[in-house]
């Protein structure tokens, strides 16, 4: 490899003078430091063939470094990184650009291929001209697999994010939430693609949550952030077709490793199916799925309720044990399905009496609680007990069975706000229970002077 020479002034005479710089000795010693550097070091001619190669090639590729002077250098790139790496070079061969740095494949003896910088610039002749180029090639194999296996790791991730039944999110902290990031799982939650949410380009997310919650999810938030600690948050959505859809949200405040406020981010999902199914549990527990009357519990609220409003009203709530005699022993012949069938037609033929604001439960052995807000102001309590009682005159029918019962009631006068609802309805069941051992078909109205023998025992809860 001949090496160059330069020109130096001579300070007394002013006058310039090609001065050999490198003693053949020094050159043959530069030329052992070049062959024994770690990374390749070469120079190709204007027509891409190899003038240079020293002993590190035959490390890095496997090939001879002889076979290889005055082949192409195309010859040991990977087939699909030739056209990039040609159009590079040309560029340099050109004069386009002085130097550059790129990574391409490299072939190498056994078959495979290593990932390889090269570093090249333009090699210049003593008058300046381009005559090749010269430069380095690094392997960093080892660098590409770790960078390629976190763009795996990136890529599974973000396969993960996208396929979560919800939304991970990070967002600035304000009204609008406005987003900076959201997984593509957010067209499944909300109908819009994570460009539609993204830094408000076509809506906020904000402006997705439901008016009603909107305050309480933010004040939620901001007391979170105060304290220090996750949030959590079950409210309502619109999405892109206007359907409202419950979710839940967790989330916490984020910040740099020198205490720097950066946003909030967490995960949504999509609790609506979960929420329904809330709500219709919560609904048999206050209403009978038989008859889709109050359950007892619920009834004995409505009684609380009546008493608390005693004091600023006039009116005079009864409250009514119906008990229908003999319907018991008949429907001990009969399938549930049947036996469900008399309590709805039951409960529509009690239900006939009642007002808005009226109520009605069953509670078991055929008993059945009936509350009147005011009805003592339309009719007597002896014409209402005969109401009830006519009620029954026609048979209740199942298929070809044909069921005829008298009613035993009980009624209590609700006329002490401090009355207990569950002392009520014993005190109603004290009355039915007289009217029965009196030999039913009648009514009885409490009365806390007559000592009432307890016949049965009604739960209410």
């Amino acid at each position: 490899m001949k090496l160059r020479t330069y020109s130096k002034k001579n300070k007394a005479t002013r006058d310039s003078s090609p001065v050999e710089v490198l003693t053949p000795n020094l050159e043959s010693s530069y030329e052992d430091l070049i062959q024994d550097l770690p990374q390749v070091v070469f120079k190709i001619d204007l027509d891409g063939n190899w003038l240079f190669i020293n002993q590190s090639w035959s490390q890095l590729s496997g090939f001879d470094v002889d076979q290889c002077i005055g082949t192409s250098y195309m010859d040991y790139i990977h087939p699909q990184d030739r056209s990039r790496c040609k159009a590079t070079f040309t560029k340099i061969q050109h004069g386009d650009i002085e130097h550059c740095t790129e990574a391409f494949r490299f072939l190498i003896s056994n078959g495979n291929y290593l990932w390889a910088e090269i570093h090249a610039s333009t090699a210049l002749s003593h008058d300046g001209q381009i005559i090749g180029i010269v430069g380095t090639i690094n392997n960093i194999s080892d660098r590409v697999s770790e960078e390629e296996l976190l763009l795996a790791n990136q890529r599974t991730l973000t396969a993960l994010l996208n396929d979560l039944p919800g939304m991970v999110y990070r967002c600035r902290n304000n009204p609008d939430w406005t987003m900076e990031y959201v997984s593509g799982s957010s067209y499944q939650l909300t109908g819009y693609h994570p460009e539609d949410i993204v830094n408000s380009k076509r809506l906020s997310y904000g402006s997705m949550i439901h008016p009603d919650d909107s305050q309480e999810v933010w004040d939620e938030v901001q007391n979170a952030i105060r304290e220090n600690r996750r949030f959590e948050k079950v409210y309502r959505i619109f999405d892109v077709n206007n359907k409202e859809k419950y979710v839940w949200e967790r989330g916490k405040a984020i910040f740099s490793s020198n205490n720097e406020w950066l946003g909030l981010e967490g995960f949504i999902i999509d609790i609506t199916r979960q929420s329904n199914s809330d709500r219709k549990r919560q609904k048999h527990t206050l209403y009978d799925e038989i008859t889709g009357l109050p359950t007892p519990p619920l009834f004995l609220d409505r009684i609380r309720t009546v008493l608390k409003r005693l004091a600023d009203t006039e009116c005079t709530p009864l409250l009514i044990l119906v008990h229908l005699d003999r319907l018991l022993k008949a429907l001990d012949q009969l399938d549930s399905d049947s036996i469900d069938c008399v309590e709805r037609e039951v409960a529509q033929r009690l239900e006939s009496l009642l007002d808005p604001l009226d109520s009605i439960t069953h509670l078991e052995n055929q008993d059945w609680g009936l509350l009147f807000e005011n009805q003592i102001t339309r009719l007597s309590i002896s014409e209402l007990a005969q109401q009830i009682q006519d009620l029954f005159l026609i048979p209740i029918t199942v298929g070809k069975s044909k069921m005829y019962v008298t009613t035993s009631i009980g009624i209590v006068v609700c006329d002490d706000p401090h009355q207990n609802a569950e002392e009520l309805i014993r005190d109603a069941s004290q009355a039915t229970n007289r009217a029965q051992a009196l030999g039913g078909g009648r009514y009885e109205l409490f009365d806390s002077r007559i000592n009432y023998q307890s016949i049965s025992q009604h739960l209410t809860g």
